[in-house]
């Protein structure tokens, strides 16, 4: 008897013991499969109490329909908003053991979800130190079923794990969330068999990118390669102000004009006369341009989905970090010969004393789009309200790509204004051939260009492109 009571006295001690982890089983921890009746308790709306704008709460509850494990999923119905997120707590503190993460959702729409893990010590602001302290994942996802897979630590520097590189103390995983970036009022999609994986995810090999060099005959793979190899023919920019630039590329459309007597000498400007001979009073208002990025890491999901199109200054960089831009080329008539033209852009900031354009070889390239995008919604998600680039910043180059593999200009940077011949760019667009849904100048990251914008506020400093043309 005394050996009986014993042993319920051991079983009473180890039911007060905290709950194990869950193990794994076949190298699988499933997280969530939504099969019982109270595994909705453990989810709700997240309300962020310094959040700017409230999300509108999403509705959710267990469906039948569309599951991928066992006999039911999570239905999500969304009322608006720009990332409304599910959120719990009840989740495994320790995910040390897996490298993978998966999750099935059935989609009405081509989108972007998101998931994301947060640990004791991770921060949601959209800094850097913030970014890399939670764990997120986004994904294009089209309509019907989409099977969402990543890698728990895809970096050295960021989360999931315990501590980061620079020392700072992440500590256990504390939460899960589930978002949809911008749904529409009554919007639903389906997620379910949310689990992790101790084996690592295996990525598709990279398809290398080739670039052709309009008016060249080079192919290169990133404005990079093409910096070294051109960097021979480099020589130290001569500092200019846009008078002088203007003034040399007059003296140039004069001296051209000798051998095209009916050539025109257009100035495409936002604000500025002259531009168009049939109408010498009409200023020109052809520009649009807009800044966003799709720097990483995931987690940066705010600020991917910023745009930014009215602002009078903007940041010219790296391809994940530089605006779009279009100029309306229909003043020129159809069939025109474009004998010359320049791009300009006039730097809004000092240049930076590490990347001085005037110290070392430097490269910038114009890549041409291949989306009609909208100033006022383009973002690194989509190119207008509701049209979703095929990969984060319009990065895909396949059938049907975001932006086309050609650079149609390129050549180093200067000082405050800078320079570039535009007359490959401008033929590209005149030919009848090609629509114009303008481009991005983006740069080797050897020099930091913050230029003025079309909605600078001196209409001097406007980027704008010169062209000599004859009529047809």
């Amino acid at each position: 008897m005394r050996g009986f009571i014993s042993t319920l006295a051991i079983l009473g001690l180890l039911a007060l013991l905290p709950a194990a982890e869950p193990k794994p089983a076949d190298g699988v921890l499933t997280l969530f499969d939504f099969e019982k009746p109270d595994d909705l308790n453990a989810w709700s709306n997240l309300e962020l109490p310094d959040a700017k704008q409230k999300e509108p709460a999403a509705r959710f509850e267990l469906s039948t329909d569309h599951a991928t494990s066992g006999k039911q999923g999570l239905k999500i119905a969304f009322a608006g908003g720009r990332w409304p997120t599910l959120t719990t707590t009840q989740v495994p503190d320790d995910w040390d053991a897996y490298q993978t993460f998966q999750a099935d959702v059935w989609a009405t729409r081509p989108g972007v979800v998101g998931f994301t893990v947060l640990q004791e010590g991770s921060k949601r602001g959209g800094d850097w130190d913030g970014a890399i302290s939670r764990w997120t994942k986004t994904e294009f996802v089209q309509p019907g079923h989409n099977r969402i897979s990543a890698s728990l630590r895809p970096n050295s520097y960021g989360a999931i794990r315990k501590k980061l590189e620079n020392g700072k103390e992440l500590g256990k995983v504390v939460r899960f969330e589930i978002s949809l970036y911008s749904p529409s009022d009554g919007e639903t999609f389906f997620v379910d068999n949310i689990r992790l994986g101790t084996a690592k995810v295996t990525p598709p090999p990279a398809v290398k990118t080739q670039f052709r060099v309009v008016g060249t005959d080079l192919v290169v793979g990133d404005v990079q390669e093409l910096g070294k190899k051109l960097a021979e023919r480099w020589s130290k920019p001569q500092p200019r102000t846009l008078e002088q630039v203007e003034t040399a590329f007059q003296e140039r459309h004069a001296q051209l004009k000798m051998k095209h007597p009916r050539a025109v000498l257009a100035v495409l400007r936002d604000g500025e006369k002259g531009f168009d001979p049939a109408h010498p009073d009409k200023a020109y208002a052809g520009w649009k341009d807009a800044y966003w990025s799709s720097h990483g890491p995931d987690s940066m999901t705010v600020e991917r989905a910023t745009n930014q199109g009215k602002h009078a200054a903007q940041e010219v960089f790296m391809r994940h970090r530089s605006p779009l831009m279009r100029v309306d080329l229909s003043s020129i008539p159809p069939g025109s010969e474009i004998l010359a033209a320049q791009l300009v852009v006039i730097r809004a900031r000092p240049i930076a004393k590490d990347r001085s354009p005037e110290e070392q070889p430097t490269m910038w390239a114009v890549e041409p789009c291949n989306r009609p995008w909208e100033e006022y919604e383009v973002n690194a998600y989509e190119f207008a309200r509701g049209k979703f680039w095929k990969e984060i910043g319009g990065r895909y180059y396949g059938d049907d790509p975001d932006f086309l593999p050609v650079y149609l200009a390129h050549g180093p940077g200067g000082g405050q204004v800078n320079v570039w011949d535009f007359t490959e760019a401008v033929k590209y667009w005149t030919n009848g051939k090609q629509a114009n849904h303008g481009f991005m100048l983006h740069g080797d990251s050897k020099d930091y260009l913050f230029a003025h914008t079309r909605e600078a506020a001196e209409v001097k400093l406007r980027p704008a492109v010169l062209v000599s043309y004859q009529p047809k």
